[in-house]
């Protein structure tokens, strides 16, 4: 019993860091059909490295990360119908057409929200096999009937109905959607929101720099900023999570592999990157506004210091014209009497 329990602990863990990684990171490391998902990364890339542009020039940034939901989406259905004459697949499309539109009504979807695109209708031809006895066969190209493909553009503003619009269309046998748009309103004010959390971040680093004895310089300043968006249509990646046995020493065969299963799952910009996040705990995808501000000073340069120091001269003239310097150390030193041989004069601003 004791060991049985033991087992058990030793298994544990492994259990939930397998829950916790996701079966991403098995194909990952396991399959190589990894694709383009969060590539792996050595761990010193992920630690940040303080650069110097020079001896006087100092750089901040600050990247900035705003999730917001999409308030009005836009999905995309096609519809293609064949039929053995045009007037035929015309009628049979907008039979089925009117009934989709019908059953996306009932859902909650607005008559003046839907908007069918013509692609395209276009005769669809096949080959047809010439019976000749002597010579070799010959395919001819003929008329097989009519191709009308058209899309059908559904608004909506409450995700939930996305799901009722798959089952109106399955049920019209559409079974091709092509993408879903996401549409945000307020994006001017989402971006100054950001720009201004990200003025706000520059500048408490510019107070951190004082204790470290660096001043910067306020005439000297420059600043560039640039602003992104990334729609979740972009951000779907897929990879293949399975487990394959070898066929190392056995005998040579032909092996028929069995077909894998793609999944696809919404993978947004990672976190790592951004030392401002707003709103980072999202439940469905959202659109991420991106924004990025970089900000040059120069740091101040102490002044050199001058010292003035005046320094008085007395200047002796004797009875026979001649001059001569009598030195004084300080400004107390007692003053020099003229004697009845001579004057004693005092120069100005020496």
């Amino acid at each position: 019993m004791k060991n049985l329990i033991l087992y058990i602990l030793l298994c544990l863990p492994l259990q939930f860091f397998a829950q916790i990684s996701g079966n991403v990171n098995y194909d990952k490391n396991n399959n190589n059909n990894y694709n383009n998902v969060n590539p792996g990364a050595k761990i010193t890339d992920n630690i940040p490295q303080a650069q110097w542009l020079d001896e006087r020039t100092v750089m901040l940034e600050v990247n900035a990360l705003s999730n917001q939901n999409a308030s009005s989406y836009t999905a995309i259905f096609n519809m293609k119908q064949v039929g053995l004459t045009s007037e035929e697949t015309d009628r049979v499309f907008n039979e089925r057409y009117e009934s989709f539109v019908n059953q996306l009504i009932a859902a909650g979807i607005k008559k003046e929200d839907i908007y069918l695109d013509l692609v395209s209708f276009v005769p669809v031809y096949e080959f047809e096999e010439e019976k000749k006895l002597f010579s070799k066969k010959t395919y001819n190209e003929i008329p097989k009937g009519f191709e009308i493909q058209q899309n059908v553009h559904i608004r909506y503003n409450d995700s939930k109905l996305l799901g009722k619009m798959m089952s109106a269309a399955a049920r019209n046998e559409i079974y091709d959607i092509v993408k879903v748009d996401y549409f945000v309103e307020n994006s001017e004010e989402i971006y100054q929101d950001l720009r201004k959390r990200a003025v706000d971040y520059i500048n408490k680093e510019i107070a951190q720099f004082e204790p470290l004895g660096l001043e910067l310089d306020d005439t000297y300043r420059f600043a560039t900023e640039e602003e992104k968006a990334a729609y979740p249509t972009e951000r779907y990646a897929n990879y293949k999570a399975f487990s394959s046995q070898s066929l190392d020493g056995t005998s040579k065969g032909k092996v028929n592999n069995a077909d894998k299963a793609l999944t696809h799952f919404y993978q947004k910009v990672a976190y790592d990157e951004f030392e401002i996040i707003v709103n980072p705990a999202i439940l469905e995808p959202a659109v991420q506004f991106m924004y990025n501000l970089k900000v040059k000073f120069r740091l101040k340069q102490p002044e050199p210091k001058v010292e003035i120091k005046r320094e008085k001269e007395f200047v002796w003239l004797t009875p026979n014209g001649e001059m001569r310097t009598l030195k004084v150390e300080n400004d107390d030193a007692p003053a020099v009497k003229p004697s009845n041989s001579g004057t004693v004069t005092i120069p100005d601003d020496k």
